[in-house]
């Protein structure tokens, strides 16, 4: 997913988290997930930077609570509870499943795998994540500006930038992101 991603951010080293690794899929929550992104950005020199995109961003979230980071990045991030809401009636089950069965084709080149149904349906009913104690920045395209933008920018006092023409597909692949990434860290002019 964040291939090419070192090569756009000069001076930084770029670790991409396996939310699944060691993991049975079908009983993985979300808490697995923000604990895992904590015990990887453990082992890092500081300053860390964490940064997600969809659900790795609601396990961004979950780990900055627990993890002193430099920032945050939130790329077109599933939003936490405070911004979708609570919905009491989803009721959060162990299981596994196709991701592309759910959210149709994944474009070429992207692999999908089995996916843990458990912490999709944690994320369904709402995970709270109340403040934030680094500054954000919030990276949307046009499929979902206004419940990944602006009510997470809002929410936390970040800085948002939407991006004309970007699908979330398009947000883990276009160098224009990355650039954004790179200006707000003040890697690039």
């Amino acid at each position: 997913m964040f291939e090419g991603w070192a090569e756009s951010l000069p001076g930084l080293e770029v670790v991409a988290v396996d939310l699944l690794d060691g993991l049975d899929v079908a009983h993985a929550s979300h808490e697995d997930y923000a604990k895992a992104v904590v015990d990887v950005a453990r082992a890092l020199p500081a300053p860390v930077v964490l940064c997600g995109w969809s659900m790795g961003g609601l396990a961004v979230l979950q780990a900055a609570e627990r993890f002193e980071a430099h920032s945050l990045v939130l790329v077109e991030s599933s939003p936490p509870a405070e911004a979708q809401g609570v919905d009491e009636s989803v009721e959060p089950r162990p299981g596994a499943f196709d991701p592309e069965e759910v959210y149709g084709p994944f474009p070429a080149g992207m692999t999908a795998r089995p996916e843990s149904l458990l912490a999709r349906l944690e994320r369904k009913r709402g995970i709270s994540v109340p403040s934030l104690p680094c500054p954000v920045l919030v990276v949307v395209g046009d499929e979902f500006r206004e419940e990944r933008g602006a009510r997470v920018a809002q929410m936390y006092g970040a800085e948002l930038v939407e991006l004309d023409g970007l699908d979330h597909w398009d947000l883990v692949r276009s160098p224009e992101v990355r650039r954004v990434i790179a200006r707000f860290l003040g890697l690039a002019g």
